[in-house]
């Protein structure tokens, strides 16, 4: 690898691209014509060539005219066809030549399918410029929308991508259709390729040979940045530099610092321990609790598996080749990681030679021991989203955690298609040899979990079909004619004449091809159970061999692909559980096994879309959006996890796949993360809440959590704190929301209210198997506002007059609770009236308290005045004589008298004094006789008063 892998590369792209702009802008203006022109000119060329649909495209190996070919005749009922079989490509192509240079508007593809066996995964439409000649732009990379079906054998599947060109500059245009499976037909109708506006090209070089249209189809479209990223596309948080990476892991590492198991919650291996404590016998083990299989931790804890697969920065399946199949470098990479600077990313091994982006992205974000960094934060995340174990495939190094252990099978192994003949006797040896150190080394490990064996790799029908063609040399082939002939009584005449055979013996049956559908179903059926008998009673014997702590979690089969039920079912009674892979949307997959009583495990599942370049795994798992993904996760696993012979999943994987493919081809949106160690957040925000409560979805608790609060009853006149206590004694309270004064529900225990008024608080809880209690309501009220007091009464009257005495009391909020006066100390009700005989001269105190319902206080005081001037002496005399305080007339008129004196003489002070003293003297020598004694004392008050006022 030199430095043309790097910077010179993309300085190379650059000048390339550059090239093509500038071959676009010196054109003469004489070549532009006018936009949206339906193109019909130049060559193309398939490969594979059409096994299908209409002349003159079927069977062609040559160039195919636009003039005359299918694709190019406007009608959507011819088409070019590539009909599906075991052996058919995954990938069809075909080329155009345009001949020249030309402003594209659009290129609408139709591929209308005549009944549900035609289709296609997915097409990605490519384009260059002939001044570009090492490789292409894509123009669009799309994927079939599912659930495009039909019940009528007459209708058709009718399906169209337009993709807009924006006026690009294109001579060559190559369009790549993707299989789902095998089998599936892909049809072609129309490619319509619309000229826009600008210039066309001019001196235009040859057309292409087929040789060299061939070619064409050989190079690379242009397809991530120097970070691994899709470059037809931007989104929010898409990295633009090693900066941005350093912040994003600051910023994480501050939100995760706290995060840890929670012990009061979860024993050290994620067993929960609100589901009671059972025999710890050290290692992970399985148990049927109240008719539920869980996992049992080594503390004694049930455990349910919540992993995560291909764990490790280091998983092969991460990296994407550096070279094609004839060993020239790949043009997919605007930029390479340096390959000295980031030497890590890069591999050769089995698995190819290859750069992995996640471990150069790591690398920029963490710095110096960014391995050690990394894995700190991943169990961070993988605690914090619920994740409790790892589950498949690599792993962290340095990172404690339950795993499951893959023990591969061995490449020794006499291979049949995608398995191996297990009835060979060397396998044993060969597989106990390959293992047995592995074994050793797990066998004291408390974390392991357990162990699966080989993967994805069952018989059917297809294995026995191909054994039955070989000769004596197959021990499969032997083991069957040896299984067969006991069940036809070693008759070798009738063994004959059930397969249409002529062997000799059953020797000699050995060395005969058998055609499988001459076999009774049952026998074949009967001879894969042998198989898988012999395959799973093999691989207990060796792991119990070196390791009895430990469980043989089965062989990670698909439930629908390369493996049968024949084959499934006789695996039962070697396997503590039986682990399936099972990429789908429902969890109908159990029924499956239901009657087995197994304990089940899903280790491979997951959920994608179709953004930035990735692909869906496939239609069932295909979703619209990231967060779509995280609801289909919800979904499914909590489906699964409700099923009492299920007792966990593993989610693959940790990481997406590259944008531009492993070594298979493979580019799947499956992570947790993608390459640039940025979390899904939507997605995993969603899985943090599922795998909270899947040990309760498993004990099916539907008794939802019960919250109490503690809101004070009545009135309150200071700020109110309310806190809301929630109870669960299943799964546990995963949340408590309350909503003031119907405002949206928001996440919290605790509220304090300072407002005055009535507050309406809704509450509830939920707990972590999704029960909700039914929303509570309390009210609190608070008033912080003492009641308004205002006197409304006298406050100033002569001693002859009536009192009046009343005060208007007003609380808006909580009212008046209490209202009390006293008049001179003397408690009083008010309103009140004092009767002019009842009052003294002088100043008198009215106090008024009054107490809302709150507790609020206010206090008004208030001097009453009783007065009496020169004017109103006369009055005054006439009321107390008219009321019997002056009994005597001649008294009576004798005062008159007086206070007329005093009335005529008030301008001169000494008369006026003397005229007063001789009126007391007549009041003082009246008082009890002719002059009532109280009055007499309020008549001495009265003159005092005018003494002090005048004199």
């Amino acid at each position: 690898m030199g430095t043309t892998w790097c910077k010179g590369y993309q300085a190379r792209v650059l000048a390339l691209f550059l090239a093509f702009l500038l071959v676009a802008t010196f054109i003469p203006a004489g070549g532009v014509e006018g936009a949206g022109t339906l193109l019909k000119t130049g060559n193309y060329y398939y490969k594979p060539a059409p096994n299908g649909g209409n002349s003159p495209d079927k069977g062609a190996t040559g160039l195919v005219s636009s003039t005359n070919g299918v694709l190019f005749d406007g009608l959507t009922t011819t088409y070019a066809g590539w009909m599906g079989s075991a052996t058919s490509q995954g990938t069809v192509q075909v080329v155009f030549d345009l001949l020249k240079d030309y402003p594209l508007e659009s290129i609408n593809v139709v591929l209308n399918s005549p009944n549900s066996f035609w289709g296609f995964k997915e097409f990605t439409v490519k384009y260059r410029p002939e001044a570009v000649t090492d490789y292409y732009y894509i123009a669009a990379k799309h994927i079939r929308t599912p659930g495009i079906t039909s019940t009528s054998p007459s209708s058709t599947w009718n399906y169209s991508v337009n993709i807009p060109m924006s006026n690009k500059t294109a001579r060559f245009i190559v369009i790549d259709i993707k299989r789902p499976h095998a089998f599936q037909h892909i049809p072609l109708a129309e490619v319509q390729i619309y000229k826009g506006t600008g210039q066309e090209g001019e001196n235009p070089g040859p057309g292409l040979t087929v040789e060299q249209m061939a070619l064409e189809l050989k190079k690379d479209a242009l397809m991530v940045d120097k970070y691994g990223q899709w470059v037809y596309e931007t989104w929010e948080g898409k990295v633009t530099s090693d900066a941005q990476l350093q912040q994003e892991y600051t910023d994480e590492a501050t939100l995760l610092s706290n995060v840890s198991l929670n012990p009061s919650k979860y024993d050290q291996y994620g067993g929960i321990k609100n589901g009671g404590k059972y025999t710890n016998t050290g290692y992970f083990r399985l148990q049927q609790i109240d008719n539920k299989w869980w996992f049992v931790t080594p503390d004694g804890y049930k455990f349910i598996l919540k992993g995560v697969d291909a764990t490790s920065i280091w998983e092969w399946g991460y990296g994407t080749p550096l070279k094609k199949a004839d060993g020239t470098p790949k043009q997919v990479f605007e930029e390479l990681p340096d390959p000295v600077a980031y030497a890590p990313a890069y591999v050769n091994d089995s698995n190819g030679e290859r750069v992995s982006f996640v471990i150069a992205n790591v690398m920029r974000k963490y710095g110096s021991d960014f391995e050690s960094k990394w894995e700190d934060i991943t169990k961070k995340r993988l605690i914090d989203w619920g994740f409790n174990a790892f589950s498949k495939w690599t792993k962290p190094h340095h990172v404690t955690f339950p795993y499951i252990h893959v023990l591969q099978d061995p490449a020794g192994l006499k291979r049949i298609q995608w398995t191996y003949d297990v009835f060979d006797p060397q396998n044993e040896s060969i597989i106990e040899t390959a293992l047995s150190t592995q074994l050793q080394q797990g066998k004291t490990d408390k974390w392991l979990i357990g162990y699966t064996y080989d993967n994805e790799a069952g018989w059917t029908t297809d294995i026995v079909k191909e054994i039955l063609t070989y000769n004596s040399t197959s021990p499969a082939k032997g083991a069957f004619v040896d299984f067969l002939a006991p069940r036809y009584n070693n008759d070798i005449t009738a063994v004959n004449q059930l397969l249409g055979t002529s062997a000799e013996s059953f020797a000699a049956l050995k060395n005969t091809s058998i055609i499988i559908t001459k076999v009774p179903a049952v026998d074949v059926s009967e001879y894969i159970k042998l198989a898988s008998k012999t395959y799973f009673s093999t691989i207990r014997s060796i792991i119990k061999k070196y390791d009895t702590n430990h469980l043989f979690l089965g062989a990670s089969v698909v439930p629908t692909w390369r493996t049968s039920l024949d084959w499934d079912s006789a695996a039962m009674e070697f396997v503590d559980a039986f682990s399936v892979d099972n990429y789908t949307n429902s969890a109908d997959w159990i029924s499956r096994y239901e009657t087995y009583g197994k304990p089940l495990l899903n280790l491979e599942y997951t959920f994608s879309t179709n953004n930035r370049g990735l692909s869906p795994v496939n239609a069932a798992t295909s979703v619209g959006s990231i967060a779509d993904r995280g609801l289909a996760f919800k979904a499914f696993v909590e489906s699964q996890t409700t099923h009492p012979l299920f007792v966990g999943s593993g989610y693959f994987s940790y990481y997406d796949q590259a944008v531009t493919g492993r070594k298979d081809g493979e580019n799947f949106n499956i992570g947790l993360l993608n390459q640039q160690d940025q979390p899904y957040t939507d997605m995993v925000n969603i899985m943090k809440i599922v795998n909270a409560g899947l040990e309760n979805v498993h004990a099916n608790d539907d008794i939802p959590p019960v919250t109490t609060d503690d809101a004070p009853s009545g009135w309150k006149n200071t700020d109110v704190t309310v806190t809301l206590t929630a109870a669960d004694n299943e799964s546990g309270v995963i949340k408590t929301v309350y909503s003031v004064n119907e405002a949206p529900f928001m996440e919290g225990s605790s509220m304090t209210l300072t407002e005055n008024g009535i507050h309406t608080i809704n509450y509830y809880s939920a707990d972590m198997s999704n029960n909700e209690e039914t929303v509570k309501t309390v009210e609190v009220k608070i008033d912080k506002t003492p009641p308004q007091l205002a006197y409304t009464g006298d406050t100033s009257v002569y001693p002859y007059e009536q009192l009046q005495l009343s005060v208007d009391a007003l609380d808006s909020l909580s009212g008046l609770a209490v209202i009390s006066a006293t008049w001179d100390g003397t408690p009083l009700i008010l309103p009140a009236i004092i009767e002019a005989s009842d009052i003294t001269i002088g100043d008198h105190i009215l106090r008024v308290e009054a107490q809302d319902a709150a507790g609020n206080r206010i206090e008004l005081e208030m001097k009453i005045k009783v007065v009496i001037d020169i004017g109103h002496m006369e009055e005054w005399l006439q009321f107390a004589y008219d009321n019997d305080m002056i009994t005597n007339d001649g008294i009576y008129q004798s005062l008159q008298a007086h206070a007329s004196t005093i009335k005529d003489t008030i301008d001169e002070p000494q008369p006026t004094k003397s005229k007063i003293d001789a009126m007391s003297n007549q009041i003082l020598s009246q008082a009890g006789k002719s002059i009532n004694y109280e009055f007499a004392e309020k008549l001495l008050a009265g003159l005092k008063m005018l003494e002090e006022r005048y004199l």
